[in-house]
């Protein structure tokens, strides 16, 4: 079987660096080159969240007073998470051609996930978002397709671990 290497695209950038750029355009552009440096580029996978997401993302951060050296960061976590329930959300149907390869890439940014999350000593934020991930797992192996809403549950797991520290 020959399988021919397509070379890596660099993950979209919404915003140029430049002079002008605004404090959210630096933490989304620092926030998707830690995410490019981190996926390999062997998967192919390619994430393109929508702005207005990662905004709305920054402007939680900021209310929950997140100090901004650790926004781009904790912008990283939160698009690999939301990115690997993305590809989890889809109905399964074996007839869907690109099932398997849904479900690798879920997999595979779940797991790097949890694994950048710990890399960025973030451990507790892990601990407490996976109740909320577990029950999300369940109820779509029990076939219950809801609407997730991620940022409601991380903003409030942010607020909760601040109090507590």
């Amino acid at each position: 079987m020959n399988t021919v290497y397509k070379p890596h695209t660099p993950i979209r950038y919404f915003v140029s660096p430049s002079r002008g750029a605004s404090m959210n355009d630096n933490f989304i552009r620092e926030a998707l080159e830690r995410l490019e440096a981190e996926i390999d580029p062997v998967t192919r996978i390619r994430l393109n969240p929508e702005r207005a997401v990662l905004d709305e993302a920054l402007s939680a951060f900021e209310r929950r007073g997140i100090e901004p050296l650790r926004r781009s960061r904790l912008l990283a976590v939160y698009i690999l998470l939301s990115s690997a329930l993305e590809r989890h959300a889809a109905p399964l149907a074996l007839e869907d051609a690109d099932l398997t390869r849904r479900i690798l890439d879920g997999d595979y940014l779940y797991s790097l996930y949890i694994q950048y999350t710990l890399k960025c000593k973030e451990e507790p934020l892990l601990k407490a978002m996976s109740p909320f991930v577990k029950k999300i797992q369940i109820a779509r192996a029990l076939g219950r397709t809801g609407e997730i809403r991620l940022l409601p549950v991380f903003e409030q797991v942010l607020a909760d671990l601040r109090e507590g520290a």
